[in-house]
C-alpha cells in the first residue's frame, strides 16, 4: 500500500519503488503496524514525504523544459509539460546536481477532535468505516453442532488502492471472527496453593487452542464499498479492524434465528447450544452467559448538547444543560 501512494505521488511504476523495513535504532518513533494505523497513518506521512520530494525534482525540471513547476505532470515515469518532456530519471538527475542526494520524511499528527471533551473521539483516528455482515447458520438441536455455510460481509473501505490485498485483510477479519466466535478461548486455572496463588493459562499450547482451519472456512462473499473519505490517503480508510468486529455478533443472530436461543459468551460451543435449549424446553429464558452485568462504579455521564440543541461541543452541567435544551 505505502509503494502504491509513492508511486502515485511520484508517477513512477509501483515496481520501480522499493518499501524498506526500518530499523528502530535509527528511525524516528512509530507507533507500529497495528490498530488499522498503517493505511490512514502512515499513508498520509508517505504522501507528504513524496510530495517534498517531487517539488524538488520539479523545480529542477522545470529550469530544464523552461517551464513553472506547477506546470509540470508527473505521469507512466515521465516529468512533462504538453509536448516537451523528461524522463523520471532523467528529472531526478537534475535534481540531485542542483540539490544534491534527495530525501525527505513525512509524518502525520491526526486533527483534533471536535468535541471539546474526555472521551470525544474514539482513538486517533481521522475517519471512521462502517461493516454490514450476514452469516447464514446451521444448527443441529440434537448435538448442537454449529455449521456456518457462507458469509456476506461488506466493509466501507473509503477507496481501494490494492484489491487483492484489501479483499484478503477483509477476508482474514471474518476468519478472526468466525474462530472467536466458535473456537478460541481464553481459560485459566489456579495453580496448587504449594506452587502459588497465580492463575496460570490453561491451554498453554497452540495444538490444543483451537482456531479455524482452511478446511473449516465457509466461503465468503466479500464486497468493497467506495467512498473517498477526504481525510485519508487518496480516500482510502481501514480494512482490518472494521469488517472483524461484526461476525460474532452476526454469527449469534443467526444462531437464535435458526433454533431460537440467545447465547451471551463467546466461544459459541456445542454444549452452550444444547444448555439454552434444555432450558427453553422447561418454559425457561433461552439464554447462556452471564446472569447479571458486573457492578461498575462509573463517573456521572457528560451531558454534551449537540449543535441543533445550542451545544458547542463542551461539556455543560446538569442545570445549564436544561436551559440550554
Amino acid at each position: 500500500m505505502l509503494v502504491a501512494v509513492v508511486a502515485e505521488v511520484l508517477g513512477v511504476d509501483p515496481f520501480d519503488v522499493r518499501c524498506v523495513t526500518g530499523d528502530t535504532g535509527i528511525t524516528p518513533v512509530d507507533l507500529g503496524s497495528y490498530s488499522s494505523r498503517v493505511t490512514v497513518m502512515m499513508g498520509n506521512a508517505a504522501i507528504q514525504a513524496s510530495q517534498k520530494l517531487k517539488d524538488l525534482i520539479a523545480t529542477a525540471a522545470a529550469e530544464q523544459l523552461e517551464v513553472p513547476p506547477d506546470r509540470l505532470t508527473f505521469s507512466n515515469g515521465k516529468v512533462f509539460f504538453e509536448n516537451r518532456s523528461l524522463s523520471f530519471a532523467e528529472a531526478v538527475g537534475f535534481a540531485e546536481e542542483k540539490f544534491g542526494t534527495l530525501g525527505a520524511v513525512g509524518s502525520y499528527k491526526p486533527p483534533r477532535s471536535p468535541g471539546r471533551y474526555k472521551g470525544a473521539g474514539v482513538g486517533p483516528s481521522p475517519a471512521y468505516s462502517y461493516t454490514a455482515c450476514v452469516v447464514e447458520a446451521e444448527v443441529d438441536p440434537k448435538t448442537g453442532w454449529i455449521t456456518v455455510p457462507k458469509i456476506w460481509i461488506a466493509h466501507d473501505i473509503g477507496r481501494t488502492i490494492n484489491p487483492v490485498l484489501a479483499r484478503g485483510q477483509v477476508e482474514g477479519s471474518v476468519y478472526m471472527g468466525l474462530s472467536e466466535a466458535l473456537m478460541e478461548e481464553q481459560v485459566f486455572r489456579r495453580l496448587p496453593p504449594r506452587l502459588s496463588s497465580a492463575l496460570v493459562h490453561k491451554i498453554p499450547s497452540l495444538l490444543e487452542y483451537k482456531s479455524l482451519t482452511s478446511l473449516d472456512m465457509p466461503e465468503v462473499d466479500t464486497v468493497l464499498i467506495e467512498d473517498p473519505d477526504p481525510n485519508c490517503p487518496f480516500g482510502a480508510k481501514e480494512a482490518g479492524q472494521g469488517p472483524l468486529l461484526p461476525v460474532m455478533p452476526a454469527v449469534a443472530n443467526a444462531i437464535y434465528d435458526a433454533i431460537g436461543v440467545r447465547i451471551d459468551e463467546l466461544p459459541i460451543t456445542p454444549d452452550k447450544v444444547l444448555k439454552a435449549l434444555e432450558k427453553k424446553r422447561k418454559g425457561e429464558e433461552a439464554r447462556v452467559g452471564p446472569e447479571h452485568f458486573p457492578a461498575v462504579p462509573y463517573p456521572e455521564p457528560l451531558i454534551v448538547p449537540p449543535p441543533w440543541e445550542g451545544g458547542d461541543g463542551k461539556e455543560v452541567k446538569k442545570n445549564d444543560a436544561a436551559a440550554v435544551v
